[in-house]
């Protein structure tokens, strides 16, 4: 008798084992699968990496996930490149703790066929406080201040960035404006007396902010809060 309860806890333990083994092999292409479904990528290559365990999943838990590609296209964007890492991933509401992530230059539609480039966009933080940093060359920089001239009616000649924000000449004369955020949206303050131009704005809904932003001769860098509810609809 003892001998044969000796037997079933050694099998007991072997099948355990077996489960710890077993379970990750057959759920992580599941996961994977099901993230692949979620982007907005379609079939385009992507290497989607799923590391999880059997206790945190019991607890509704992925450990981390993931994602990599290259000349991925979706809605209207091209993304040269994109490697992005999600931990602690809830199976109930996809909830994360922390993403870090890169993407490398992003074509964004622009003006009729001409694409804008931003150069790089970091993701870092935790679910709820995600920063994001993006850097526009100086073709892109003055590609969206020169459009938002226009847009406003004011012909400026010599656009060129500086250190803090842009000049330009205008009716003949040099005038320096800095770049600002206000309200969540890059703007222009003050343009020779004539209130502030907005360069870039979100709208009502969409969920980032701008938070600040960094201008220099050769592009500028801006700063802006992710918020995961709006895209995640949780």
């Amino acid at each position: 008798m003892r001998g044969f309860v000796g037997f079933a806890f050694v099998l007991l333990v072997a099948l355990a084992l077996a489960a710890l083994l077993i379970v990750p092999i057959v759920v992580r292409p599941i996961v994977a699968d099901a993230v692949r479904a979620a982007l907005p990528f379609e079939d385009q290559p992507l290497d989607v990496e799923v590391d999880l365990n059997p206790v945190s999943l019991l607890s509704g838990t992925i450990d981390t996930i993931h994602v990599s590609g290259k000349a991925l296209e979706a809605e209207g964007a091209v993304i040269g490149e994109l490697d992005m890492t999600v931990t602690n991933v809830s199976t109930n509401d996809h909830r994360f703790r922390t993403v870090t992530g890169l993407l490398r230059n992003v074509e964004l539609p622009f003006v009729g066929a001409s694409p804008i480039v931003v150069t790089s966009i970091e993701l870092d933080g935790p679910y709820g406080d995600v920063d994001a940093t993006a850097l526009l060359d100086v073709r892109a920089s003055l590609a969206l201040i020169g459009n938002s001239f226009g847009d406003a009616g004011i012909p400026v000649e010599s656009l060129e960035l500086i250190e803090g924000g842009v000049a330009f000449t205008v009716l003949g004369h040099r005038v320096e404006v800095p770049l600002a955020v206000d309200a969540g949206a890059l703007v222009l303050p003050d343009v020779a007396g004539g209130g502030p131009i907005t360069i870039l704005e979100p709208g009502p809904d969409d969920p980032w902010r701008l938070t600040a932003v960094r201008a220099m001769a050769g592009g500028f860098e801006i700063d802006f809060s992710l918020q995961p509810e709006g895209v995640l609809g949780g």
